[in-house]
């Protein structure tokens, strides 16, 4: 179906330039729709599936047009050859907005984008020896005598090459979401932590994410040119950003056909109403205003255009999914302070390979602190935290990820709005990710890649027993399915260590014992298994040994029945004079 519909995308941008012949007008607009539909695309990759908004995208527009008109005017190089090395520099900056901003948040990458928009502005204003100011650069309309010969005026082939050129941008953006890369970044929308949780290098990944929605943006500015033929520093300007950020919303944002949508709608509707000049501004505002209230996901959750994912067939034979031998993990004198409260302190650990180990307290005692300072979600005041050979006290969560050593949350982090199969895709493709030539390629191996990473997802599902619900919502789950789907996203990263947080709270017994089945098996298969949890009863039976917290100290530690008859985990459970006069009765 997809090649299907691709053929006849492809032959409708080839026949379109013959079919307007004549048609100037016309012409000049569906080339209009389609440069602002790669712009809007170019945007949808921060807004839509990074969760980034974005004030200035017209900072790489414009730099991609002023870096193909100067290299025309004053180098004499081809504009034709201008559209593939122009958008690199646009690429180039959206990576140093990125890696400059993304570590603070999204509103310092709204504010870090409207600033070098606003910048590069006032340098194009400014620099008149270069860009000759207000004035603007005037630019040749480029020609094709080869196209030309052939009876093609310039409005047809330059249709032709917008055409072919958005084509080709949605071409990329597909390859790229359908990929570990694109994975990534939807996780990494849902949640920071989730995202370094199954071994997303967040930072990474949102710079690659903003470097190719620079490079697209650029590539729209470029092709815009033949259209202006006038660069102005009006390129920067806050207008041509909102627009599309506005194409991105209106159309859909986090689909991939929403961006064509709005670029079509921008391009045709303030036309569509020169009729009432006076106001058709207002008039296409309350149409967009009319189309986000009734339906926030935008015109292509309106008309259903987005198409549902469907998990990809289950192989023939199943893996026999099991886990390499985990190193010592070695926590000694482990402390955090928040300000003057100490939540950890002084807390000295061992989990032996095989070990299936429990961590119990009273709430408020620091085993989720503990859990956090182990798997680098929280830096340590003091103490170290060792893996094998290497210290880890400060690695980031990725690499612990990376080396072995995963966790689970006390709220099973997932991604709500994806299908279970999806959320369990997205751990396995972490763990083994692609460069972006690879994804958009799918050379070097790609496909052999992908078919394991597909298996994997597969396996650890069926290993919780939910793969007949893969195409099912995460979001719709019961509660204690989604705790499950939890586990086999932390089992889809190839643990060696598994630490669990809470994984049986608000799960009734059926659920629970189902829970503990699971460890137990989890534990033949030859992982190491740390669990954090209430529910004693359970936690008695299952854990080859317990460790027990109380107002962030170690007191108590050993198998279940020597921690079940030590005195100060009475008194922590009960309180010293009421553990006193239960033993007196």
């Amino acid at each position: 179906m997809r090649r299907a519909l691709l053929v006849a995308a492809t032959a409708l941008a080839v026949s379109a330039p013959f079919l307007l012949a004549g048609q100037t007008y016309y012409g000049g607009l569906l080339a209009y729709a389609a440069v602002l539909a790669i712009f809007g695309l170019s945007i949808n990759l921060t807004v839509g599936y990074l969760g980034l908004i974005s004030f200035g995208h017209a900072a790489f527009f414009g730099l991609g047009a002023y870096v193909a008109g100067l290299a025309v005017l004053n180098l004499g190089i081809d504009y034709w050859l201008m559209l593939l090395i122009a958008p690199v520099p646009a690429a180039m900056l959206g990576a140093l907005v990125g890696f400059a901003s993304v570590r603070l948040g999204g509103a310092y990458f709204a504010i870090a984008t409207l600033t070098t928009a606003e910048i590069l502005r006032l340098v194009a204003s400014n620099w008149i020896d270069l860009t000759r100011g207000p004035l603007g650069l005037i630019v040749r309309r480029p020609r094709l005598g080869a196209l030309e010969s052939l009876g093609l005026s310039f409005h047809q082939y330059y249709l032709l090459a917008a055409l072919l050129g958005l084509g080709l941008a949605v071409f990329v953006v597909h390859r790229l979401l359908d990929s570990p890369t694109g994975r990534a970044w939807k996780v990494i929308r849902e949640s920071n932590d989730l995202a370094e949780s199954i071994g997303i290098r967040t930072v990474r990944e949102r710079v690659v994410a903003i470097a190719v929605s620079g490079g697209l943006a650029g590539f729209a500015g470029v092709l815009f040119i033949p259209r202006t033929l006038v660069l102005t520093p009006d390129l920067f300007n806050p207008m041509l950003s909102a627009t599309g950020l506005l194409i991105a919303i209106l159309g859909g944002k986090g689909t991939l056909i929403g961006p064509l949508l709005g670029g079509a709608i921008f391009a045709a509707l303030p036309e569509t109403l020169r009729f009432v000049d006076e106001y058709r501004i207002a008039i296409f505002a309350l149409i967009l205003l009319a189309v986000i209230r009734i339906q926030p996901g935008g015109l292509a959750a309106l008309l259903r255009l987005s198409v549902p994912f469907r998990a990809p067939p289950r192989p023939a034979e199943a893996g026999d999914l099991s886990f390499g031998r985990s190193p010592v993990l070695d926590v000694r004198g482990l402390t955090r302070r928040f300000g003057g409260l100490t939540a950890v302190e002084g807390v000295s650990l061992t989990v032996e390979p095989g070990e299936l180990v429990g961590i119990i307290g009273p709430n408020g005692a620091g085993k989720t602190t503990c859990l956090s300072l182990i798997s680098g979600f929280t830096r340590p005041t003091s103490g170290t935290v060792r893996y094998g050979e290497r210290e880890v006290s400060n690695a980031v969560p990725s690499a612990l990820v990376a080396a072995g050593l995963a966790r689970t949350f006390q709220q099973a982090a997932l991604c709500a709005d994806q299908t279970v199969f999806e959320n369990v895709l997205a751990a396995a493709s972490a763990v083994e990710p692609e460069r972006i030539w690879t994804s958009v390629l799918r050379a070097g191996g790609w496909r052999r890649r992908e078919s394991g990473r597909v298996a994997r997802a597969w396996d650890c599902l069926a290993l919780v027993g939910m793969a007949d619900r893969a195409d099912e919502v995460a979001g719709s789950l019961p509660y204690g399915d989604q705790k499950l789907l939890a586990i086999a996203v932390s089992l889809a990263t190839r643990p060696r260590l598994l630490m669990l947080d809470e994984p049986a709270a608000g799960l009734n017994h059926t659920e629970a014992n189902r829970l503990a089945a699971l460890l137990r098996d989890l534990r033949g298969r030859g992982l190491t298994v740390v669990v954090v949890d209430h529910n004693l009863r359970m936690m008695m039976a299952l854990c080859d040994r317990i460790v027990v917290l109380d107002r962030g100290r170690l007191i108590a530690e050993g198998t279940p029945a020597q921690v079940q008859a030590n005195q100060a985990v009475i008194d922590a459970y009960l309180g010293g004079s009421a553990a006193t006069e239960a033993s007196d009765a």
